[in-house]
């Protein structure tokens, strides 16, 4: 049986569609992967930017914000120490630095007690290289 290319092999009538289609694809791949005009990239693919921030830093961030929470009454200041993220230290700092802010707010207001969380939680997490240990065992 003879085919209509004239190979003698009727598959190859068949599958040369796909084939076409095949090359064509690869084709466009090279060029894509070799053309110097714009590309897009997925964002999933990018490393991420190293931290640039210190112990000390992150523990004054964490001990603040929950700190402030307390003081002004936030609905998620009542989160355990894990939850907010807490190791057993920042939470030891955190706890000596509201009792001290609960106690400026009584005397001075709240802006003042707002102000002793920011110099406090800087002192004591620089003083404490970020709070990161597992506390007294």
């Amino acid at each position: 049986m003879a085919s209509p290319s004239g190979t003698g092999h009727p598959s190859v009538t068949r599958y040369r569609p796909l084939r076409i289609v095949v090359c064509a694809l690869i084709v466009v791949a090279a060029g894509a992967g070799c053309s110097s005009g714009h590309h897009t990239a997925s964002h999933a693919t990018s490393a991420p930017a190293p931290t640039t921030t210190t112990p000390e830093e992150d523990c004054r961030r964490l001990v603040e914000y929950w700190a402030r929470a307390m003081i002004q009454g936030n609905r998620w200041s009542g989160l355990d120490w894990e939850q907010k993220g807490f190791s057993i230290d920042q939470h030891e700092v955190h706890d000596r630095v509201v009792a001290a802010a609960r106690a400026e707010q009584r005397t001075n207001g709240t802006a003042a007690a707002l102000d002793l969380i920011a110099r406090q939680s800087r002192q004591e997490c620089t003083d404490r290289h970020g709070a990161m240990g597992g506390g007294r065992h």
